[in-house]
């Protein structure tokens, strides 16, 4: 054979050997559908509830209601905190004196306690947390004994109830505490933080409380003692515990009213190591009533009432501010911070470009108002959800 023809049938082998790896080859395009199919899309959802009795379960890719849950009792204070896998929407409900557990892909009530007993009046104002593990609940009792010729103010407790208990689900235990104490947040180690006159921090497997952060009995140079109004428990997209005050800050020793400067600025906790920080990061120019550091963005700081008021902390300058149609009692943010709603007072959820404050939509809920209902924002893998 001569050597043109042996050359021929080489080159025909490894050109078809060629075609027969190609073919078997997967295509980049088949890789990556692969690869996402095994790694299902996330994103942002909401937990809200209004009048008269209504928890809404809501897809914020698309701003719209999945689900409407009716809780089986009134919905005050409206107060929302997540389970730990956010598949459970634990509520503060009942005018302040009994906590639902919903199931948000199925409505189904999975725990209930009355905090009211016999002759004995129980109420909670915006306490709720719930345990690293999802196993325990934790809520704050300021009972009152009725009797038929006067009331006896009992003292103040912090109430464990365990998860597993169900529907008719009664204290695990009891620790006294503070008296005033409103909104509660989980750290990490397990201890929760307890907003009062100082911010506390109790040991739930024995009840020690310590203080977390001082407030009232701080002694910060040159300021007064801060006033601090708070039942939002918000901050969880950042693992964060929040509250705003509003403080004197003098000119001299002197503490002189008279020329005092009256600044914003909030107390935080970080609920993964403990740290924590009191800054200002405003002047007093209008009223908020909820605010909290923007995810990803700690520099900036959003406050919210009247108006919406974007904040640069570390100079203490507005950003931007926009007046609104509406009084909004409560602020979040989208988990990447590239999104902010306003709720509370009346029955829609504002939702805002947190960059540059331009209104994007509005979430209308049936039913009436949201009163003083703190929403909840958190992400979760779509195939977690059933639509």
């Amino acid at each position: 054979m001569s050597k043109y023809k042996k050359l021929l049938r080489r080159l025909s082998f490894i050109s078809a050997t060629s075609l027969l790896l190609t073919a078997c080859e997967p295509k980049i395009d088949d890789i990556k559908t692969t690869s996402s199919a095994k790694q299902p899309s996330t994103n942002d959802f909401m937990v809200v509830v209004n009048r008269p009795n209504n928890m809404h379960f809501i897809d914020l890719r698309s701003d719209e209601i999945i689900r409407t849950c009716k809780l089986p009792g009134a919905m005050l204070p409206g107060t929302v905190v997540m389970s730990p896998d956010n598949l459970t929407a634990y509520v503060l409900a009942g005018r302040f004196d009994r906590i639902f557990g919903v199931n948000i892909n199925n409505c189904d009530l999975v725990f209930d306690a009355k905090l009211s007993y016999d002759n004995v009046r129980v109420k909670s104002i915006g306490s709720l947390a719930i345990s690293p593990d999802g196993k325990e609940i934790y809520t704050v009792h300021n009972p009152t004994k009725i009797l038929n010729d006067h009331y006896e103010v009992m003292d103040t407790q912090f109430a464990v109830y365990n998860a597993a208990d169900g529907l008719d689900a009664k204290p695990a235990r009891t620790y006294p505490i503070p008296r005033q104490i409103n909104i509660l947040a989980t750290g990490d180690d397990g201890r929760v933080y307890l907003s009062g006159s100082d911010v506390f921090v109790i040991d739930p497997k024995n009840g020690q409380v310590d203080t977390a952060l001082k407030s009232q009995t701080g002694e910060r140079k040159l300021y007064g003692a801060p006033d601090v109004l708070t039942i939002w428990p918000l901050g969880r997209v950042n693992d964060e515990f929040v509250r705003m005050y509003t403080v004197p800050k003098f000119t001299d020793e002197s503490m002189n009213m008279d020329t005092a400067t009256f600044m914003w600025g909030y107390e935080k906790i970080d609920l993964k190591t403990g740290e924590t920080e009191v800054k200002d990061f405003g002047y007093v120019e209008q009223v908020f009533f909820t605010g909290m550091p923007r995810p990803r963005h700690p520099d900036e700081f959003y406050a919210v009432l009247t108006q919406l008021k974007r904040h640069k902390v570390s100079d203490l300058s507005v950003i931007k501010s926009i007046d609104l149609e509406r009084t909004y009692y409560c602020i979040n943010f989208s988990t990447d911070g590239s999104k902010l709603y306003l709720g509370g007072t009346y029955n829609d959820i504002a939702v805002y470009d947190a960059e540059s404050l331009t209104k994007l939509n509005n979430i209308v809920l049936p039913g009436g108002d949201m009163s003083l209902g703190t929403f909840q924002v958190f992400s979760l893998p779509r195939d977690q959800v059933k639509f």
